[in-house]
């Protein structure tokens, strides 16, 4: 495969994850440490045409291929053949029960997002006590479709970074769709904390994690819903937009 091509069979959100990455997404920028200096760089979501890096700081450019590599410490066609492969993995959503509990509780990072405890508490989130990849985040209990608790997925306090465990694979579900009625208009967005309060409004909402974009799997589960509202942010060139059509389903932007 050649370089163009290994770029573009690589997403650039999942290739960040797969090297373990914490990011911070703010519409279709990815921000993360530079590898060289600590500070914050950021990357372009391009899709499928290229994923460059750059770092403001100290003037340097790089790409998904080379991150690995620097990270990894292999050889650049090695890293190219280990993202290559974990992008054609053929992924399916976990199944089995979690049997990690987290001891959560109620903190007034939360309290800033206009979110109450009761609500929180009923939901599974909440800041995590304890150590673990979750320490100093806000965690969030994520279930399958079948409502089987399968991970948490965590925004640290107070940068809104994210953090989940490697196994988990956040294009493979929608958060909260266990608990939706598909008859019923459902809400969705890209904000997990935005997902909450339009619960607390009464209103039922799922979210896809803070993703630029949606999966196919993503759609395919809002596909089965009969109305479907979009609470998103972007522009004309955001996937959600350009792809919204191949939703069998009756839908609208707020």
């Amino acid at each position: 495969m050649k370089y163009n091509e290994a770029i573009a069979a690589i997403n650039t959100e999942r290739a960040l994850r797969l090297l373990d990455i914490t990011l911070r997404v703010n519409g279709n920028y990815l921000y993360f440490s530079c590898v060289e200096c600590g500070k914050e760089s950021a990357i372009r979501f391009y899709g499928m045409k290229k994923n460059v890096a750059y770092c403001p700081f100290c003037k340097k450019g790089t790409n998904i291929i080379a991150l690995a590599a620097k990270i990894k410490n292999i050889d650049f066609q090695e890293a190219k053949n280990f993202l290559i492969e974990k992008a054609s993995g053929d992924e399916k959503p976990i199944e089995e029960p979690l049997n990690v509990s987290g001891d959560l509780e109620w903190c007034e990072f939360m309290a800033t997002e206009d979110l109450n405890g009761e609500l929180c508490q009923e939901m599974g989130v909440g800041k995590w006590k304890g150590k673990g990849i979750m320490a100093g985040h806000v965690a969030f209990a994520v279930h399958n479709e079948h409502a089987v608790k399968v991970a948490y997925y965590g925004v640290h306090i107070p940068d809104k970074k994210v953090k989940f465990p490697s196994n988990f694979n956040p294009e493979l579900y929608l958060y909260n769709i266990h608990n939706i009625n598909l008859h019923e208009e459902v809400w969705i967005t890209k904000d997990m904390f935005n997902c909450l309060r339009i619960i607390q409004s009464g209103r039922q909402s799922v979210c896809n994690f803070g993703l630029p974009y949606l999966s196919v799997r993503q759609y395919q589960l809002l596909s089965n819903c009969d109305r479907v509202v979009f609470d998103w942010s972007g522009d004309k060139r955001d996937i959600a937009y350009t792809n919204i059509a191949s939703l069998k389903t009756f839908y609208r932007f707020a």
